[in-house]
């Protein structure tokens, strides 16, 4: 035998023997969690962060660990919250697109790396190449080159008056701010030209694919993609914020007649109960608890393998006892104290969401909760995952309050000073009808000291503007559940022309307040500034 081929049996050997160890560890190791100190956990969580709902469903070995519904629905109309509750699922919608496309990969209809535009020809990046070379997995995985949050404002708040096919229309003129296919930052619109690429493929909407491929064949008869039938609303859980220390329900839960923009990034609703089985459908490789294949194993594998690296920051790092965090498709994937866990979030105003999995352990766990809380969901997220992953158990309540402030002290976002203006410009010379080439028309209206700003597609964005400094507004929203007051800033391009862009107040605004990414001219003049939003 020669030296290669021996070394070869050894390392493949040494594989297998190694396999053997990691399945008779999996075989021996038992966790055990006691489901009233778990639900007595999450009731402090959700008391002391203000909460006024959640369901939260832990399952192991195809067992339910924990199934409960805690607080209500709704502060002004309380009704429990059970399994079966609805909630918004955000961005945790994701996850069912792309199940959706692998759908398709499988008929054959597409290929992960099909380039976007032979489907949807009408798809438009700042950049020509990009555009040509754009595949279907750019869709899914944050490298688009776009910067975190680009378009999110055709996107909300809502409720607003754009369509899918200003998504479309509105990509060519978002600037590419990052490296193609290099650096990550999340996104939402690509996730909509993904639902509109399964409704160009599958000669079926998105809404309706998705219902019935995958939902509906999983038996999940309390999860929908697209609007809720009146029937199913009596069990609605409703978005809240606190407002004055006072919970108050948020707008009201989208759940009309009419199929919402964001549908393919984060409009879904369902309950904890039928997460659970997508979740058990996810860890048996696409195989329903009643043993129908919705899915390949491949497919499921595919959903799961990394592809774009996340930051990674040493807090967390020392926090999570890992070294590795991606983005898969639809999921993000890391290392938690030696296991591998696929998790994501959805956030969107007064709902949260998390799921989660450890395949390792068998392990399955949702989280559904109906007020913006991000210690809360943070505290669940640690308290309910750290004992499956064999991780270090402590208040977890405790440490992200000490970290980030709680319902009680919430930590005040560093504001930032005015930005210098660019351009000498007073409040009459402001008014006007002004244009971006994505976001569309505002109007700029009133007297002295008294100017108004209104956007005629997104209407909850309208408040009143006051010099902060010359050439440069505050911008003060009506609706102070925003919390994204912006500046204003005025300034005069080569020609001479007016030219408005924006910056956030705060590093507290939300990153989908995409301010930077706006310019603004007069309503008649954008037809001379060619690329104006790149």
């Amino acid at each position: 035998m020669n030296k290669a081929r021996f070394l070869l049996l050894i390392g493949l050997s040494l594989w297998v023997v190694a396999c053997s160890d990691r399945t008779s560890t999996h075989a021996q190791r038992e966790v055990y969690v006691d489901a009233e100190d778990t639900a007595a956990t999450i009731e402090r969580i959700l008391r002391e962060e203000r909460v006024p709902g959640a369901a939260v469903g832990i399952w192991q070995h195809g067992k339910p660990v924990l199934l409960r519904g805690f607080g209500v629905t709704d502060v002004d109309h309380p009704h429990p919250v059970d399994a079966q509750t609805l909630f918004k699922l955000a961005s945790t919608t994701k996850a069912f697109t792309t199940a959706a496309l692998g759908l398709l990969v499988e008929q054959g209809k597409l290929q992960w790396d099909s380039r976007v535009v032979d489907y949807l020809p009408q798809f438009r990046m700042a950049d020509p190449w990009i555009t040509r070379e754009f595949r279907v997995v750019d869709l899914l995985t944050h490298r688009s080159g776009l910067g975190a949050g680009a378009g999110d404002l055709m996107l909300w708040p809502q409720p607003n008056r754009f369509t899918r096919a200003d998504v479309l229309s509105g990509l060519e003129y978002l600037p590419i701010s990052g490296n193609f296919r290099a650096d990550y930052a999340y996104d939402n619109l690509l996730y909509i030209v993904a639902g509109e690429l399964i409704a160009a493929v599958s000669g079926e909407s998105y809404e309706d694919f998705v219902q019935q491929h995958l939902l509906d064949a999983m038996g999940l008869q309390h999860c929908f993609a697209g609007p809720v039938p009146a029937s199913a609303r009596g069990n609605l859980a409703d978005p809240h914020r606190l407002e004055n220390g006072q919970l108050v329900v948020d707008t009201a839960n989208l759940a009309g007649e009419e199929p919402i923009v964001l549908a393919a990034a984060g409009g879904m609703h369902c309950s904890a109960a039928d997460m659970l089985r997508w979740l058990q459908t996810l860890l048996a490789g696409g195989v329903t608890p009643e043993g129908k294949r919705i899915f390949s194993e491949e497919t499921r594998d595919r959903l799961w393998r990394p592809v774009t690296l996340m930051p990674l920051s040493a807090e967390r790092a020392a926090r999570d006892d890992g070294n590795f965090y991606a983005y898969a498709l639809g999921w993000r994937v890391q290392d938690m104290n030696g296991k591998r866990v696929i998790h994501h979030t959805g956030s969107l105003s007064g709902m949260y969401a998390w799921v989660a999995l450890v395949p390792e352990e068998d392990v399955a766990m949702v989280a559904l909760i109906n007020r913006s809380a991000g210690v809360a969901r943070q505290a669940l997220i640690y308290s309910l995952l750290k004992p499956y992953v064999g991780g270090e158990q402590r208040d977890w309540l405790a440490y992200f309050q000490d970290l980030y402030g709680g319902a009680t002290a919430p930590a005040e976002p560093e504001q930032l000073p005015a930005p210098e203006g660019l351009a000498e410009v007073g409040d009459s010379a402001l008014r006007g009808h002004y244009r971006d080439s994505w976001f569309g028309d505002v109007d700029i209206a009133g007297g002295d000291g008294a100017l108004r700003w209104t956007s005629r597609k997104s209407p909850r964005l309208a408040g009143s503007l006051t010099a902060a400094a010359p050439g440069v507004w505050s911008l003060h929203w009506d609706d102070r559940s925003l919390e994204a007051d912006a500046w204003l800033l005025a300034a005069r391009d080569a020609g001479g022309q007016l030219v408005l862009t924006m910056q956030p107040q705060s590093r507290g605004v939300d990153f989908s307040y995409d301010f930077p990414d706006l310019r603004f001219v007069r309503a008649g003049e954008e037809t001379q500034m060619a690329g104006a939003g790149n």
